[in-house]
């Protein structure tokens, strides 16, 4: 498929401690990539700077995802491919083809992790979104917001509430305290 006419990306949250993870550059974005999946909890990262993973490398550490990036074309492919071969998913910066996942553009705000994807179409164009979405929507307030909620949520699951009940427990906290204006209890969402 070309960059325009790929399926639709499948967006998910993972639990990445546990998980072989190769990271392959020996540039800012590579170094970038091993902060993130720190931050994430990842514990099995292996890091590839300069001598590039082979077939013996995928054999014995069985990487599950990679991160290419900082690399010479020829070496993203050739990593693109072991990884397809040996059934991992690749990530090869700004080269749509080779991927089989993408990193979305994220905003956190304590609990609350909003992202934003373009399906690797346009990537900057995420980043500016994610950055006009933290300046005019998700300010600094929503950590205190989604602490809030979340000892209310623990409450009211304790008090049996599930489902449709929780849901509509949430949306009227929600409304009651003007966080989310265009949404009133009364719309079906």
């Amino acid at each position: 498929m070309t960059e325009t006419s790929h399926a639709p990306l499948l967006p998910l949250m993972l639990d990445v401690t546990g998980i072989p993870i190769f990271v392959i550059g020996n540039g800012k974005s590579a170094t970038a990539r091993v902060t993130l999946l720190a931050e994430h909890g990842a514990d099995q990262v292996h890091v590839f700077e300069q001598a590039w993973p082979t077939a013996a490398d995928f054999q014995k550490l069985r990487p599950r995802l990679i991160f290419v990036a900082d690399t010479p074309i020829e070496v993203a492919r050739e990593v693109a491919a072991l990884a397809r071969t040996y059934g991992a998913l690749a990530h090869v910066q700004d080269d749509i083809p080779l991927c089989r996942f993408h990193l979305p553009a994220r905003l956190r705000r304590g609990q609350l992790l909003v992202t934003v994807s373009t399906d690797g179409a346009a990537a900057g164009f995420s980043r500016l979104l994610r950055d006009y979405l933290g300046e005019t929507v998700f300010g600094p307030e929503w950590a205190s917001r989604m602490e809030e909620i979340s000892s209310a949520r623990r409450a009211w699951k304790e008090k049996g509430l599930s489902g449709e009940n929780l849901f509509n427990a949430i949306r009227n906290m929600t409304h009651e305290r003007g966080w989310l204006q265009a949404f009133s209890p009364s719309r079906k969402g």
